[in-house]
């Protein structure tokens, strides 16, 4: 089974795949799918400390803009341009004398300090887009927590981090990446699986947040009678969800076994391919003996006997590795063949 680790924001995978990659990094920011919207920020979000801040910035700007535009406008055009103005503010301060200079440098500080809070202030790209697309992805928050574990049997939470972890595994594993899966139906199912659980889940919720508010502190036979017919219709949808998500951990637990078995399957092709490097090593090795014995000026019995006996246990692996190799060869035959 797979474990348990804290969910990212589940994103619909209609959605552009720019979005889903920017609402997808962190559930920071987003605003979850069950809860109305908060007012739009004032100004943009943009605040005191941020009027401050670009105060400062632009400062420095307006006298140092080579030292200042390349992490406002990129390394590249942020370069060139401040190079540009620092060449400017000094040709001025060279023609015109040094209270041009600091009208000039006055004027750019104001210029670059409405620029600053304009654009570099106040709601970045991925709040916008949070609040654009509102209900097309769910947080944490709208899967309830553990008080609905009494009227679900399970907590929603819990069931959609096995979920996602189970797509995760099957997504990132090696057997995927080298194509070995179904490549289109692991890129297309699972994120739409993952959604469609994410969504039931959600509505599960949801029911079962009103009937726990619904019943409240009441007692009674009635009630009590009510509640579990409605228990047990919630529990009886839970369970259809339960089966989807062990299926995935299914999968996912095959696509582990399949990337051990691809691991060793590639530990082995890359010895095999060693074969001949082995072989190549061993003859080295049978000319480095006999070298060794030429130089020493070995006459004597015992050493040549044992020379001989080294290049007989060189020889002997050399035909271990060679009969390896054709009974590979054969293997591939006949796999081939019954292909």
């Amino acid at each position: 089974m797979a474990q348990d680790v804290a969910l990212r924001p589940v994103v619909d995978p209609a959605l552009d795949e720019a979005e889903r990659e920017l609402l997808g990094r962190s559930g920071d920011g987003l605003f979850p799918a069950t809860r109305p919207l908060p007012p739009e920020p004032r100004l943009g979000g943009r605040t005191g400390p941020d009027a401050l801040v670009s105060l400062t910035v632009s400062a420095v700007c307006a006298f140092l803009p080579v030292a200042v535009l390349p992490s406002l406008l990129g390394l590249g055009a942020g370069l060139a341009a401040g190079l540009v103005a620092q060449a400017g503010l000094v040709a001025v301060w060279y023609a015109y004398g040094f209270g041009a200079f600091m009208v000039t440098a006055a004027g750019a500080h104001v210029l670059a300090w409405l620029l600053i809070f304009v654009f570099r202030c106040g709601t970045d790209e991925r709040q916008r887009l949070a609040r654009l697309r509102h209900g097309r992805y769910y947080l944490a928050d709208d899967f309830g927590d553990d008080t609905l574990r009494g009227l679900l049997g399970h907590v929603p939470l819990r069931r959609m981090e096995r979920a996602q972890a189970a797509v995760t595994t099957v997504l990132e594993s090696q057997v995927d990446r080298a194509g070995l899966l179904d490549d289109i139906a692991n890129d297309v199912t699972l994120p739409a699986q993952q959604w469609e659980i994410a969504q039931r889940l959600v509505e599960l919720t949801e029911l079962a947040q009103k009937v726990q508010r619904a019943a409240g502190d009441a007692s009674g036979s009635r009630v009590e009678e009510v509640l579990r017919a409605q228990r047990q219709a919630l529990r009886l949808s839970a369970s259809t969800l339960e089966q989807r998500v062990e299926a995935l951990e299914r999968y996912a637990e095959n696509t582990r076994a399949a990337d051990a078995a691809y691991r060793e399957w590639e530990a082995v092709r890359e010895l095999e391919e060693l074969g001949e490097d082995m072989q190549d090593l061993l003859a080295r090795t049978v000319r480095d003996e006999l070298a060794v014995a030429e130089i020493d000026g070995l006459a004597d019995r015992s050493r040549l006997q044992e020379l001989q006996r080294m290049l007989g246990e060189a020889r002997e692996a050399g035909l271990l590795v060679a009969r390896s190799a054709e009974q590979q060869t054969a293997r591939a035959g006949d796999s081939g063949g019954k292909a």
